[in-house]
């Protein structure tokens, strides 16, 4: 369950950053792997056993080294503002999006 926590976190944080121009090309890749984390989550309901299978695997290495990329590309105090962001995005939309911990 954590290990899908920190994906989840990853996820939204990459998608926040691509929507303000950091690394653009990340969103369909965002989408790839929201809609995976999602069916694994639904999987967990029924079964108890969290996993990906293995079109999710690969969006989920995709996202994070889209992720390692955005986050090399910007400066320490620049990326806490997105972290932010992404928080205060999450607090705003409430049932919209997985929420950030």
């Amino acid at each position: 369950m954590q290990d899908w926590r920190t994906l989840v976190d990853v996820l939204n944080l990459s998608e926040v950053m691509a929507k303000a121009g950091v690394g653009p090309e990340v969103l369909p890749v965002c989408a790839k792997a929201q809609e995976s984390l999602h069916k694994a989550a639904l999987r967990y309901e029924v079964s108890k056993v969290m996993g990906l299978d293995g079109l999710g695997i690969q969006a989920i290495r995709e996202l994070i080294e889209y992720a390692d990329l955005q986050q090399g590309s910007v400066c320490r105090s620049e990326f806490e503002k997105y972290v932010q962001k992404t928080r205060n995005y999450i607090k705003s939309n409430g049932n919209l999006v997985v929420e950030i911990t």
